[in-house]
């Protein structure tokens, strides 16, 4: 792909002010070799930042799971996202041919002593194939078929990262994809077993080189894609590989995987960046999420049943801030960008979330428990560990046993919509969830007229809304279409990826997995 090539070689060009510090031998005939420790990091900075700012998570994922909502131009709230979201694609494919490069400098025999300054070959390859699982993942979740690239697997269709033979990849199928992906994943966990006790040096913000926690990460993510599946023909299989990975995932919130940002401008956290140093308090919190939080139904002219009614979240101070009255208070959700402003009463993110260091989670053990839960009949245990895993890592202070001797028995609704509090701050994986089982059923949906009560500096006030999409649509969307750019520069790949869709190239046709 020619777009790919060009941006792989200024993304490496870029890159060249992290070795800048290295010497390199000056024999032509000796490789120059970049660290690969600042490859992974680079890497991984990228995927993150460009999945978790405010154009991807802010005005894409967080908005449809009505986590937030846009206080002004809300034109994404309505689903008429912008044709920018898919620059997303180009990043994403920048950063993973790093990822390969480390595999490559690692297995290469040319190579391969160079780098173990950096951690144990076998440690750093298997991280790698990680992270490119955990993207992939990422890009077949958001567009369906796409260019795939696998380390373990030699198969034609997989022809992304080759940009030395294949300028045009094809875009292999979503069964494929996946199938391969949770095989990458039980092979690097096994890779890791192999090098018990080693650590990676540098260039690792999620672990710091801790290979028994990536170890887990692989086991844990795997568990996460193959519930995804349940529901296909490759049933047998997803079972299969949550039956192996369980006995070594996620057991505390030690475990968790997040990448950790500095308190400086920087490096700061994306969300740190959009408010305080680029200045866009475009997002507030959307007003179903914070009625779910309150415990509080929808409202009394969209009267959904909160099935936590009554009880207050201890999550809710830390995610939600108060406003300028001391009140929390949601934004209503998918109002028309002129009407929008003159709701001055909602509520910022909390301050943990909008810090500079916030640890941007990429997968909590909150997830497993409820996985757990989900595979054992809703079991009650796996319910309530879920539940008090997700509030011990938001707010430590809070009496999390007293809130889960409160809550209603575990059931499909009652786990679901807990596990959709618990993946706040991962949008993407929440709206995955949705599409996949249907929860949370809080939702305000396309059509719907609804009702807000809000306290003002003059007394009550009351609005009334109707959610009007800007697409024909009576539900969330259930994918994004390829950018543009490819329909020129990889053209008749993409006409055979798009007549693999049913419906076609729109924000509203299913991917394989999403039978619900």
């Amino acid at each position: 792909m020619k777009t790919i090539k060009y941006s792989i070689l200024i993304f490496l060009m870029i890159f060249s002010w992290i070795a800048c510090d290295v010497d390199y031998e000056d024999n032509p005939n000796e490789p120059s070799v970049p660290p690969t420790s600042g490859l992974f990091n680079n890497a991984t900075k990228v995927i993150i930042d460009a999945s978790r700012d405010e154009w991807f998570e802010g005005r894409f994922t967080l908005p449809t799971m009505q986590y937030w909502a846009q206080v002004n131009y809300t034109e994404e709230d309505r689903y008429q996202y912008r044709p920018g979201l898919p620059d997303t694609w180009s990043t994403f494919y920048r950063a993973l041919e790093n990822y390969r490069l480390i595999i490559q400098y690692n297995t290469d025999e040319a190579t391969k002593n160079d780098v173990l300054a950096y951690g144990p070959n076998e440690g750093q390859i298997a991280v790698a194939r990680i992270m490119l699982a955990y993207t992939f993942n990422l890009m077949a979740d958001t567009f369906g078929d796409i260019p795939y690239y696998s380390y373990g697997t030699e198969n034609p269709d997989f022809q992304a990262l080759n940009v030395n033979e294949v300028l045009a990849p094809k875009y292999a199928q979503q069964k494929d994809i996946y199938l391969d992906i949770l095989n990458e994943l039980k092979a690097a966990a096994a890779q890791l077993g192999s090098v018990s006790g080693q650590h990676l040096n540098g260039g690792d913000a999620i672990y710091f080189g801790d290979l028994s926690k990536w170890q887990k990460f692989a086991n844990s993510l795997r568990m996460r894609i193959a519930v995804k599946l349940l529901g296909t023909s490759e049933a047998a299989t997803a079972m299969q590989h949550i039956n192996e990975a369980k006995t070594n995932a996620f057991t505390s919130n030690a475990d968790n995987a997040a990448l950790s940002y500095e308190a400086n401008d920087t490096n700061a956290s994306p969300f740190y960046k959009a408010y305080y140093v680029d200045n866009r308090t475009d997002f507030a919190v959307a007003y179903p999420f914070v009625r779910l939080l309150k415990g509080e139904d929808l409202t009394t002219t969209n009267p959904k049943a909160n099935p936590f009614s009554g009880l207050t979240d201890p999550r809710l101070p830390v995610y939600v801030a108060p406003n300028g009255l001391g009140n929390h208070v949601g934004m209503p959700y998918g109002v028309e960008s002129a009407i929008a402003p003159t709701f001055k009463w909602w509520s910022l993110p909390g301050t943990a979330i909008l810090d500079a260091s916030f640890n941007v989670p990429l997968m909590d053990y909150a997830e497993v428990e409820f996985i757990l839960s989900e595979l054992n009949g809703w079991d009650q245990t796996h319910y309530e560990n879920g539940v008090k895993a997700s509030i011990e890592k938001w707010n430590p202070d809070a009496d999390a046993t007293a809130y889960v001797a409160t809550l209603p028995p575990a059931s499909e609704e009652t786990v679901l919509t807990q596990k959709y509090i618990a993946l706040y701050m991962q949008s993407h994986a929440a709206w995955t969830e949705y599409r996949r089982t249907g929860y949370p059923q809080f939702l305000i949906m396309p059509g719907e007229s609804y009702t807000v009560d809000v306290q003002t500096e003059d007394g009550m006030k009351t609005f009334d809304y109707e959610f009007i999409p800007l697409v024909d649509t009576d539900d969330i969307p259930t994918r994004v279409t390829y950018p543009g750019e490819e329909a020129n520069i990889n053209g008749e790949n993409l006409k055979e990826a798009t007549s693999r869709i049913n419906g076609g190239d729109e924000i509203t046709s299913k991917l394989w997995w999403d039978v619900n």
